[in-house]
């Protein structure tokens, strides 16, 4: 399984690139990459991002297909299978600083070959979920007809996990700097 961060948004309403903002002393990829590296399941981590942001990362990064920029996390997933096929791919948005390495592991431990994405009582965290090989020509046919929510990917097999069952608040979504002021009273330390 290979282990993608989403870092190729373009953060307009964050007001500034969300990936590089510093949080703890790291930037937020350097957050999410680390919990993923931590988990000691994955082939490896790569960065997917777009041209532009390219030369800000120190890891492995994956610049979006050409065809599909702009598009999207379909976009990123997309070209990360074609340059890495596995048997499957967790990704979580660069927006997700908080994660831990306890919530990769429990969602590793419950993938059973199809998608599996975390949920809450309040919506289904998407970028956040481990989608399988199988499902790269359904990603290109949504692309080509730009029908760009991950969402359009699940089915009847689709596995949902509470965030619950992982204590803390690691699955909350920064989009706004606003966002960070409930997020960083969150003790992560328990959970790495």
């Amino acid at each position: 399984m290979i282990g993608v961060v989403l870092a190729g948004g373009e953060s307009r309403r964050f007001g500034s690139q969300k990936a590089f903002h510093q949080l703890d002393g790291k930037p937020f990829y350097q957050h999410v990459y680390d919990a993923m590296k931590g988990c000691g399941r994955l082939q490896q981590v790569v960065i997917n991002t777009n041209a532009q942001l390219k030369e800000g990362f120190d890891q492995k990064v994956i610049v979006d297909d050409s065809r599909y920029q702009g598009l999207g996390p379909l976009t990123g997933l997309y070209t990360v299978m074609t340059e890495l096929p596995d048997d499957a791919y967790f990704v979580i948005a660069v927006d997700t600083p908080f994660i831990t390495v306890e919530a990769v592991n429990h969602l590793i431990e419950n993938f059973r070959g199809h998608t599996t994405v975390y949920r809450d009582d309040e919506q289904i965290h998407a970028t956040i979920g481990i989608y399988p090989y199988h499902l790269k020509q359904t990603i290109k046919q949504h692309l080509d007809h730009r029908e760009l929510r991950l969402r359009a990917l699940f089915d009847e097999a689709t596995t949902y996990i509470d965030v619950k069952t992982v204590p803390g608040h690691w699955y909350l979504n920064i989009n706004r700097p606003e966002d960070l002021k409930g997020g960083e009273r969150h003790d992560r330390t328990n959970h790495r």
